[in-house]
């Protein structure tokens, strides 16, 4: 998406404060800086977003002249080394020797009430009286559907061809949702008694919970399930700001 008009610029500053307290940064803990990661130059006139930081994306952003990047999945992770070489030595050549801003939103972005991954694919699936499931994931009813019906609807929203372990009821009404690697809260679903639970991703435990829980289980797509938050982010600064906004679809088939 694009903004309209004449291109406009606002300073770095003000548009990382502004974000970070959207989507209510300081009060989610999170697996690493949320926010800033990457200081570039000082005004914002074009802004990529993606959903995870990768050298592609830099590339691209690079050659689209963007001032800033902005990702769902950042390169600063608190399990990860504090050594810089290899694949974090080249991310951050690239940003820095082109002043370009990196800022990163990971939980605050799953959660957020409006713009959320959550928020967005319990609205796209039609859930209805919503709730939380744990810290992250979400719980609501659908209209009653086989499991025909509900894979047949994941596929269609998320353009993905979804893993699946068919092992709930005949008809699926109570479902549970949490965009990304949240296969272990399947326990959560199992224990609040649902019929479904869909996420990103699957391990190798996954399809036993399923079986032994008498639940569905969808594995959508990590990079699918998670692009909806970071192009909403984008859309909202865009009408907000009047910044110039591109989304770069760098599909994973995680």
């Amino acid at each position: 998406m694009k903004s309209d008009g004449s291109k406009k610029t606002i300073q770095r500053e003000k548009l990382v404060q502004y974000v970070n307290e959207y989507l209510k940064v300081d009060e989610i803990k999170d697996h690493g800086p949320q926010g800033l990661q990457v200081e570039g130059r000082e005004e914002v006139g074009r802004i990529v977003t993606g959903v995870s930081a990768s050298l592609q994306l830099f590339e691209e952003a690079v050659n689209l002249g963007a001032d800033l990047v902005m990702v769902h999945h950042g390169i600063f992770w608190d399990r990860d080394s504090r050594v810089v070489k290899g694949t974090l030595k080249k991310r951050l050549k690239t940003l820095l020797s082109n002043e370009i801003t990196l800022c990163a939103y990971h939980l605050p972005l799953d959660k957020h009430p409006e713009l959320g991954n959550n928020a967005l694919a319990a609205k796209g699936l039609k859930f209805e009286h919503v709730q939380e499931l744990g810290d992250v994931a979400i719980q609501g009813t659908i209209s009653p559907l086989a499991f025909a019906e509900l894979l047949n609807k994941v596929q269609e929203f998320f353009q993905f061809d979804p893993l699946v372990f068919p092992f709930g009821p005949e008809r699926i009404q109570r479902v549970g949702y949490c965009s990304g690697g949240a296969e272990k809260d399947i326990l959560l679903a199992i224990d609040a008694g649902l019929d479904a639970y869909i996420t990103g991703e699957a391990s190798e435990a996954t399809m036993h919970l399923a079986k032994e829980g008498n639940i569905h289980f969808f594995a959508a797509g990590h990079y699918a399930t998670e692009r909806l938050g970071i192009q909403a982010l984008g859309e909202h600064i865009v009408k907000k700001f009047s910044i110039e906004v591109h989304f770069l679809d760098i599909p994973n088939p995680v």
